[in-house]
């Protein structure tokens, strides 16, 4: 007999036997979604050189610092300056320059008139007030400085960052790869989804799609690991150790099914016979209690109970965190959400109770799918995460419970 683990003791468990596969280069673009190995920082200062945000005139301040509307000061303009101008010749005294938006500003100017604040005249502006030091000027590194930090380590490159890093002359970032998993759904009910009903052999069991293989794929992806393989395996335990013993075994590997207490639950039985490790037989969760999770070298194990409420809660409650740290990204903080409806718990296990998830305000809310007015499936279907409640717990509109969801 073995006893439950908990929740918290099961995940602390796996997370040691958990490392990110080691961090490959890779071009900002490839690496949007996936985890900073070292800290990613900018090589140049974004602009390069001061360049104006407006078009206008580039001038020096001191030049102006007289001007009145009624006794305007009268500069030459000498050229015009592009976003594309390299090396803009000293701004001499007196003179101002034309200068569009991102255009450099020249050696000596501090300072740029916007267009309609001048009045252009035979080839010289007329400016009409003063102009401070800076005005309409980004300074070298203005927008980001050389050496500033883009993405930590373990933190996840997002689209934004990615620019940034190209912008800043980036062309390689060290980032872990996504882990790769196999997912399997155990019976000789089951077909693989997508098959046409017609090309099922006439055997003589009803089957139907294996809908866990879509759920997990979905979870898993949307966590951020890879699904190499999906895949149907009928009630033969020795094709399943066959499977489990093959080559080239991936980070992780996810079964559905066969964890029962019947002759036809052998896939924590098979796993040993494959080599496997065993971390734990039980978890003290409900729904879930069967699941089990096993190990051979770099390769984890997750066997899952068939009905897919109890995958969705095994891979928010133990799979998910695993898959944080494949992928080289930190544990999360806890995420709590406050219940619109009340809800209480029988005693002797932790319940991960389905809720729908919404934001209302500034505020994450919870609406639970349990109970005899809410069916399993349909609860299902409606379900952005999971509530995690104590034994005999009970909850009232406005308290708030842990939340486990992929949505963040």
């Amino acid at each position: 007999m073995h006893t439950p683990i908990s929740r918290k003791d099961a995940v602390q468990k796996l997370l040691r036997r958990a490392r990110p596969a080691k961090a490959r280069p890779v071009a900002p673009m490839d690496g949007v979604g996936l985890a900073a190995g070292l800290d990613a920082a900018a090589l140049c200062d974004v602009p390069e050189h001061a360049c104006s945000v407006r078009d206008g005139y580039a001038v020096r301040s001191e030049d102006v610092e007289r001007a009145r509307p009624s006794a305007p000061v009268r500069l030459e303009v000498r050229g015009c300056l592009r976003a594309e101008s390299v090396d803009p010749e000293i701004l001499e005294p007196g003179t101002a320059v034309r200068v569009l938006t991102g255009g450099p500003v020249p050696p000596g100017a501090d300072a740029v008139y916007a267009e309609e604040d001048v009045r252009e005249e035979d080839g010289h502006i007329l400016a009409g007030e003063p102009v401070r030091s800076g005005w309409f000027v980004r300074a070298a590194g203005g927008e980001i400085a050389a050496g500033t930090v883009i993405t930590p380590a373990g933190g996840e490159i997002t689209p934004q960052a990615a620019a940034v890093m190209t912008r800043t002359r980036v062309d390689s970032i060290l980032v872990h790869p996504r882990p790769r998993v196999r997912l399997m759904a155990l019976g000789s009910e089951l077909a693989k989804p997508g098959i046409d009903p017609a090309e099922l052999p006439a055997s003589g069991t009803a089957r139907f799609p294996a809908d866990n293989l879509v759920l997990l794929k979905g979870l898993f992806e949307a966590a951020g690991a890879k699904v190499e393989r999906t895949g149907v395996i009928p009630d033969d335990r020795e094709r399943l150790i066959s499977v489990l013993s093959g080559p080239d075994l991936p980070e992780i590997i996810a079964t559905t099914g066969g964890t029962g207490n019947s002759e036809r639950d052998f896939a924590f039985e098979a796993a040993l016979e494959a080599g496997f490790e065993p971390l734990f037989k039980h978890i003290d969760i409900r729904p879930g209690r069967n699941m089990f999770a096993a190990a051979h070298g770099n390769t984890l194990l997750f066997g899952l109970p068939g009905p897919p409420a109890a995958g969705h809660a095994c891979f928010h409650a133990v799979i998910l965190p695993v898959v944080r740290r494949l992928r080289g990204l930190p544990e999360p903080k806890p995420r709590t959400a406050r219940f619109t409806q009340a809800i209480n718990v029988r005693p002797g296990s932790e319940w991960l109770v389905q809720c729908r998830l919404e934001i209302q305000g500034s505020t994450l809310t919870a609406t639970p799918l349990a109970g005899k007015a809410v069916p399993p499936m349909h609860g299902l279907a409606q379900a952005h995460g999971l509530a995690v409640l104590q034994s005999g717990q009970t909850l009232t509109p406005g308290d708030e419970a842990e939340i486990l969801t992929t949505l963040f």
